[in-house]
């Protein structure tokens, strides 16, 4: 996604989406709608602790113009910071200099990591021409798929006992990341799954991400079809969105394409969405999204990007500014939920909703926002304190807070 602004104002597109997921939701297990406790909770995750390795990131600059991020995350995806025709510039040429770096930094900081194997060097492009990525050719497929096998080869041997997860490709519905057909994806998956597993068998393989898109849903079930499915461990996806809620539909749309292949055991992991840092409210989007895809079946979800990618996208963080108030929304959130399990979740009127919470400690915790403008809303008396997404927290007065666009977490 590097490199361009996601328009999420095409509403039409975004309704085209909605329009054909939310009837699925009659095939989750609970399902959105009226004011039933539980009926936004996928069943699956009642009780469940929330683990660390929920919060992830996207960083692009490391090693570079900026320092290692002063927020804290489980695990990092390296997409734009290293790829195939940066590494391999010729063939059996390889410069491991940065990969080396980047590998070490993050083991400094006992991150875990998942790789991006991606973007052909021009050398070894069916097309030479091919739509750039970052350069030309990157977006084709290999003419020959040896040279794909020993790019794999190469990155899982440099990085033994290093990384653990690897993802296949990035957005390969979209030309400008991958032009070639779903067949030959196809085959790059199942020759990068078995030299991964031949080099060691625990590693994790992700499917190439799609977006929650019409294109990204034809697509995947294409690859599915075609038994690219089988050669994964973790299904990936991306969770662009223009508001939060919408996630639950997309992540409901790619379960039913799961459960038609018999892969609806398989985790699912978003590894790459945002929102524009120029949008009135990005710290109350990203606190949301992060609640709301642990609800949907989501168990990691790296936020794209740390330091905006070369734009203010998903920015967090500033040279200039320090920590923006989205990555003061991260670290919140972050502590609202690690180690903490929903109780129920539901939406209580058309703008209203509600998350229901056990903390560590064994409290009960309530999150509560609303998706348009800020009203008043009676809460039980038991609650009364709550704490804002900037850290900031407050007595509940008379038996009542104002919610807004921006989830506020209530406590005993």
């Amino acid at each position: 996604m590097a490199g361009r602004v996601r328009d999420w104002g095409q509403r039409a597109l975004i309704a085209l989406v909605l329009s054909t997921a939310l009837p699925l939701a009659h095939k989750w297990p609970l399902q959105w709608s009226g004011a039933a406790a539980n009926d936004a909770l996928n069943v699956s995750r009642v009780n469940a602790v929330i683990p660390p390795s929920l919060f992830g990131m996207t960083i692009n600059a490391i090693g570079q113009s900026q320092p290692w991020p002063e927020l804290k995350f489980d695990g990092v995806r390296l997409w734009g910071a290293i790829y195939w025709a940066q590494i391999n510039p010729a063939p059996g040429i390889y410069n491991w200099a940065r990969f080396d770096a980047i590998l070490a930094a993050a083991e400094r900081e006992h991150v875990e990591i998942v790789l991006n194997l991606a973007y052909t060097p021009r050398w070894a492009a069916s097309v030479k021409d091919a739509p750039p990525a970052f350069t030309p050719g990157a977006s084709s497929p290999p003419a020959d798929l040896a040279s794909w096998d020993e790019w794999v080869r190469a990155a899982v041997t440099r990085a033994a006992g290093r990384i653990k997860y690897w993802e296949i490709w990035n957005e390969p519905e979209d030309p400008k990341y991958y032009s070639g057909d779903i067949a030959t994806m196809v085959q790059m998956q199942k020759r990068a799954y078995q030299i991964i597993k031949a080099s060691d068998p625990s590693l994790t393989v992700l499917t190439p991400p799609s977006n929650g898109t019409p294109d990204g849903y034809r697509w995947q079930k294409a690859f599915m079809a075609q038994g690219g499915g089988q050669y994964a461990d973790v299904f990936a996806f991306h969770g662009y969105t223009s508001e939060p809620e919408a996630v639950l539909g997309i992540i409901a749309r790619f379960k039913q394409i799961l459960a038609a292949h018999d892969l609806s055991a398989r985790p699912i992991w978003d590894t790459e969405a945002g929102w524009s840092s120029y949008e009135d409210n990005p710290d109350g989007c990203l606190a949301r999204a992060y609640i709301l895809k642990w609800i949907g079946g989501v168990d990691r979800f790296y936020w794209y990007e740390f330091a905006g990618g070369g734009s203010d996208f998903g920015k967090l963080w500033d040279p200039a500014r320090g920590l923006l108030p989205s990555g003061v929304a991260y670290r919140t959130v972050q502590s609202w939920l690690v180690g903490a399990s929903v109780v129920s979740a539901a939406r209580t009127s058309p703008s209203t909703w509600r998350v229901e919470l056990r903390m560590p400690d064994g409290r009960n915790g309530l999150i509560l926002w609303s998706t348009k403008g800020r009203s008043s809303y009676r809460v039980d008396p038991r609650f009364s304190r709550y704490q804002g997404l900037d850290g900031g927290e407050g007595a509940v007065a008379n038996g009542e807070i104002e919610i807004s666009p921006k989830p506020v977490l209530l406590l005993e």
